[in-house]
């Protein structure tokens, strides 16, 4: 089984050492090194080429950006799962737009941050085989999609040119069939019992039209493509 190599990035130093002890304990997981400043941050990044960076926001304002855009630059093949910090809605807008893959909220915890890696390395951390989940409608998976893609109830009831009360109906229903507890759970079961591919650059999914449904997105060709967004239902 394909394992995820990761570097912990962290100026705390507690923060640094659970989840060290955390991802050994992962036998899908392999960590490469810890990063204790922004700078020694991308060295490793360059010199290791983790498939994935653990990045707690810097304290400094700015810095955590810059990282971020610095990380898409120099290793692009490099996913960005941001951690919980002090950070704000408008951070994480500002976080999505330099390019990171993800982000934990404030309240996530261990399986949160295993259902983050889940999505964006499904066939490193799925069991040896799938899981007979109950099948997925077309619609239910056009909306999981949507979740797994980054994009909010809103986005994808646009996208779809549905209400917001029916992408929630979708979601509880998948949830159900999935036995999730949470939008990242359902969406990480869904990627590894493949009922839904892994996504590509976010954006906008299509309305029905008079030609029909529209064509599900296509998985991206690496890790850097890979986008999700850690929200809790």
């Amino acid at each position: 089984m394909p394992r995820i190599t990761a570097v912990i990035a962290s100026e705390n130093a507690l923060l640094r050492d659970a989840l060290t002890a955390l991802l050994h304990a992962q036998p899908g997981i392999r960590l490469l090194g810890q990063a204790t400043g922004e700078h020694e941050a991308l060295r490793k990044a360059v010199a290791l080429h983790p498939q994935v960076i653990l990045l707690e926001p810097w304290s400094a304002p700015g810095a955590t950006v810059r990282t971020v855009r610095s990380l898409r630059r120099l290793v692009p093949e490099t996913a960005v799962l941001a951690l919980p910090g002090g950070s704000t809605r408008a951070d994480h807008h500002a976080l999505r737009a330099a390019g990171v893959h993800g982000y934990l909220p404030r309240h996530a915890g261990r399986e949160a941050l295993l259902a983050a890696l889940g999505t964006l390395f499904p066939a490193a951390v799925q069991g040896a085989g799938r899981v007979p989940y109950a099948a997925l409608s077309r619609r239910e998976r056009e909306v999981l999609s949507g979740a797994a893609a980054a994009m909010t109830n809103q986005q994808i009831a646009r996208g779809l040119g549905i209400t917001t009360g029916t992408v929630k109906r979708h979601l509880h229903t998948t949830f159900r069939k999935l036995d999730a507890v949470s939008r990242l759970d359902a969406v990480a079961k869904a990627l590894a019992a493949g009922l839904i591919s892994a996504p590509g650059p976010a954006r906008p999914l299509e309305p029905d039209g008079p030609s029909g449904p529209a064509a599900p997105p296509e998985p991206s060709g690496g890790a850097a493509g890979r986008q999700w967004a850690a929200r809790a239902a």
